[in-house]
């Protein structure tokens, strides 16, 4: 026959399997919290830290004994301990704080991003007694974040040099066509007037006349024809050079002359001090402080040009300084791109071929070409050429 519990037997045993419940949940509740990779931290209304699970100590680096009833802000950067108000703000009119992203530091020293999500704790009342906080390592997402940001702000970077580029070298095509066009247009006359000239003698001297007359349009065609084999070569690696022994103090003063037969309005100082030579090509070399000398003249106004040249370290060193406009500090590093013109504005701007053409004859030789420039006081252009190097072509 059974045996019948009485009614306090059997709550008695209904209280105990329901304590029993309860101990169990919170031992998987506790299993669960130390278990999980995240930072799962509790503390209270004054931020004083009342426990801290394993997540926590390996994303923090503090053992929980270090820091438990110690101030959260232990882990907050000087800089960010205002965020800790805000939270506890929120928390205190019973607010939750919901995926707030921000930086923490760890025990050695370093930062890592976290996404923060705090709750209020209440008591038995409902009164609120503290905060639950969860915290996630999001330093990898962030360093994703930042590189795409990175690579974006590369790609939209190199999207506006493409299109600059573009739009230099339509410009470049524009001026070509206009300086083709002129010569081509006075060779098809004198050719026309020569024709005529066969047939009527009387015609002969005006198409001579002619054609010394556009001599100067001829000139300009060949340099441009030149300056685009030029490019050509240089862009395909093929700019030879034939080096020989060279007074460099000679040809500079050569150079300067025929500017100043040119420009007798314009003052050109020419200072060598002793004889420099070197192995260096002598047609290349005339080319580029021609070059150089003429973008001071075209740039210079009728102001004063200085050019100097000295030895200095196994380098020949020539330096060529104008008055003029200047050049400003974002235009400085695309004055030596091709296509490119220091005023694209002024009277004679040039192809924009020129001094990319000078800076690969420098280079060529195994040496540097560097300006210095300053809007409204002028450029100084720096020419380093080794006397003895080898040709890096």
């Amino acid at each position: 026959m059974g045996m019948i519990m009485g009614h306090d037997a059997v709550g008695s045993e209904f209280a105990r399997e329901s304590n029993d419940g309860q101990i169990a949940v919170r031992a998987l509740l506790s299993a669960i919290v130390d278990s999980s990779h995240d930072a799962i931290v509790s503390k209270t209304l004054d931020g004083i830290i009342t426990s801290w699970n394993g997540g926590a100590e390996a994303m923090f680096g503090y053992r929980a004994a270090e820091v438990i009833g110690k101030s959260i802000r232990l882990i907050i950067p000087s800089d960010r301990q205002a965020e800790e108000d805000y939270v506890l703000s929120r928390i205190r009119r019973g607010l939750r704080v919901d995926h707030f992203e921000t930086v923490r530091q760890r025990k050695d020293g370093s930062f890592l991003d976290i996404s923060l999500t705090v709750s209020p704790v209440r008591g038995a009342q409902g009164t609120i007694i503290g905060a639950s906080k969860i915290a996630r390592d999001i330093t990898e997402r962030k360093r994703f974040e930042r590189e795409r940001e990175q690579l974006l702000a590369q790609e939209q970077t190199a999207r506006m040099r493409l299109n600059e580029a573009l739009k230099a070298r339509d410009q470049f095509i524009a001026v070509a066509a206009h300086e083709l066009r002129n010569p081509l247009n006075v060779l098809h006359l004198t050719l026309q007037l020569l024709q005529r000239a066969c047939r009527d003698p009387q015609r002969s001297a005006q198409a001579l006349a002619l054609a010394e007359k556009s001599q100067l349009h001829f000139d300009r065609f060949a340099s441009l024809v030149d300056r685009l084999l030029d490019v050509a070569r240089a862009r395909s690696g093929n700019l030879d050079l034939y080096r020989e022994d060279l007074s460099l103090s000679g040809l500079l003063v050569e150079v300067a002359s025929r500017f100043k037969a040119e420009r007798p309005d314009i003052l050109i100082t020419v200072e060598t001090g002793p004889d420099i030579r070197g192995s260096w090509d002598k047609l290349r070399i005339d080319q580029a402080l021609t070059n150089l000398i003429s973008n001071a003249v075209k740039y210079g106004g009728d102001k004063p040009i200085a050019i100097a040249a000295a030895a200095d370290a196994g380098d020949a060193m020539i330096t060529i300084r104008d008055r003029g406009i200047g050049i400003s500090a974002p235009d400085l590093p695309r004055i030596f791109e091709l296509f490119e013109r220091v005023a694209p504005g002024s009277e004679g701007g040039g192809f924009g071929i020129g001094l990319w053409i000078t800076r690969r004859i420098v280079e060529a030789h195994g040496g540097t070409l560097r300006v210095e420039s300053e809007p409204g006081v002028g450029s100084t252009f720096t020419v380093r050429l080794p006397m003895n190097a080898r040709s890096t072509d």
